[in-house]
């Protein structure tokens, strides 16, 4: 009868600890799959909100049920590993896919795409990743998305800026709302020809023609992060970060207020500010690359509300953000605020 009592117990306790294992297992695998920790979440209206995007929102936000439906969303940026298999991404409509690097536009439908970097599938994550309609970690889970490898990971060659020209290219010709990079440059392995003294937003190569883009198309939302230089010998954004009317996004700390040290600050003779605004970066996360997919997100969230020129939006991002009474070279006009948006987030479209 012990021997019987024994082997019970030692069954239940066999079943107990598989049950823990396969919990632990799926909360990982959900809320953690970007090899981070779990993520921190916040109820704003109906939904809870990941810190990054619950900085932003409020609960007028939420109950538009916003979420970028019929917005085209091009991603410049290095690999998309794992994209089709993390929970956060798995079900975002991608539309499109090409490899400036080595001209493939098949590799990311297939099986070994996973095993690439997924410094681009993060990114989308904060663009638009979600695990239901009800817990979200981006704002535009509903979009359509063109993804654009650029980026040759260990390597930095000037080659960079030609596959960046042409990715944009690529998007233009799909006929994208907004276009997101987490690709800058400042100097390359083979080439040191820029100076912080370039930074206009017009003398480097890329910045010239991201310029004549956007001069070009008026509507055309250009969104890029400024780059980690912040706490490095450079201080300043990269390019194309300088070029006037494209959004510029650093990265802040968890008060909402304050640089992370590594974000690029603003080059101070110019006659605008830059960045334009800020978004948090959720650690280990750390990075302006992951600060301005955050904020393309809302940027394709306000654009399906109302569709508007890009001098507008960049108006309402302003005009919104923490810091929008005094904009500095440090965060620009700050994180932007969905409650100082009222004006224009009214039900009425």
């Amino acid at each position: 009868m012990r021997i019987i009592k024994k082997i019970i117990k030692m069954i239940c306790c066999i079943i107990f600890s598989a049950l823990v294992i396969f919990l632990i297992i799926g909360y990982i695998t959900t809320r953690g799959d970007f090899k981070n920790p779990p993520e921190h979440f916040t109820h704003i209206g109906k939904r809870e909100y990941t810190d990054v995007t619950a900085m932003m929102v409020d609960a007028t936000y939420d109950s538009l049920n916003l979420s970028g439906s019929g917005i085209k969303i091009g991603v410049l940026d290095a690999g998309f590993g794992g994209l089709r298999q993390r929970s956060w991404t798995k079900n975002l409509k991608i539309a499109a896919y090409a490899n400036f690097v080595s001209g493939d536009t098949l590799g990311f439908f297939s099986e070994k795409s996973r095993k690439s970097s997924d410094h681009g599938a993060y990114s989308c994550a904060c663009i638009g990743g979600s695990l239901s309609q009800d817990s979200i970690k981006g704002l535009a889970w509903n979009a359509t998305y063109y993804l654009a490898e650029i980026d040759e990971m260990g390597a930095e060659s000037r080659m960079e800026e030609v596959r960046m020209m042409s990715a944009i290219r690529w998007l233009l010709a799909n006929e994208v709302d907004i276009i997101t990079s987490s690709c800058g440059y400042t100097i390359f392995d083979d080439y040191d020809g820029y100076s912080v003294q370039m930074l206009d937003g017009h003398s480097s190569r890329i910045s010239c023609f991201v310029d004549s883009v956007l001069q070009s198309n008026p509507n055309l939302i250009f969104i890029q992060s400024m780059g980690n230089k912040g706490n490095k010998s450079w201080r300043y954004e990269n390019f194309p970060a300088d070029v006037r009317e494209v959004i510029s996004v650093g990265a802040v700390e968890r008060d909402g207020t304050t640089r992370a040290g590594y974000s690029g600050i603003g080059w101070e003779k110019t006659d605008y500010i830059k960045p334009d605004v800020c978004a948090y970066v959720q650690p280990p996360r750390r990075g302006t690359s992951f600060s301005a997919p955050a904020i393309a997100g809302l940027c394709a969230a306000l654009l399906e509300h109302q569709r508007m020129s890009r001098k507008e939006l960049i108006d309402i991002l302003n005009s919104s953000g923490l810091n929008c009474d005094a904009p500095n070279n440090e965060i620009g006009y700050g994180v932007p605020q969905t409650s100082r948006m009222s004006l224009h987030l009214s039900k009425e479209k």
